[in-house]
């Protein structure tokens, strides 16, 4: 399966996904949300016809709003999909000291009823 790699810019994260690593790291509020998701979208379908036996998810968002919100519960609700007894998924929630973003990750993980790691970092890189 092919790598998905998409350059951070100041309104969108850097992608970084490889088989069974998948990485998002910076501010997420795209112009055109739906654009900027579909090719992750695309590329997680094809994952979960034939995951490895542990996936694993590192989030470092330093800014995103609501509606972005929705785009990254929605990816982490297609992986979550996944997780059985042949398939673990681990999601590890990166924030920064005095960062609101460690809000944002446990109100998901509560939403999701899903359990995240969460990690404190100097930076989120």
């Amino acid at each position: 399966m092919e790598k998905l790699y998409i350059e951070q810019t100041d309104r969108t994260p850097e992608i970084k996904f490889s088989y069974g690593n998948l990485s998002l790291r910076g501010t997420f509020v795209p112009e055109n949300p739906d654009e900027f998701y579909l090719p992750i979208h695309e590329w997680v379908k094809k994952y979960s016809i034939a995951p490895v036996p542990e996936t694993i998810v590192d989030l470092g968002l330093t800014y995103t709003r609501g509606y972005a919100m929705n785009y990254i519960q929605k990816l982490l609700q297609e992986l979550i999909l996944l997780n059985n007894e042949q398939h673990k998924v681990i999601i590890n929630w990166y924030y920064a000291p005095n960062s609101i973003s460690i809000k944002a990750g446990d109100h998901l993980s509560k939403k999701m009823n899903y359990i995240f790691n969460f990690l404190e970092v100097e930076e989120i890189l």
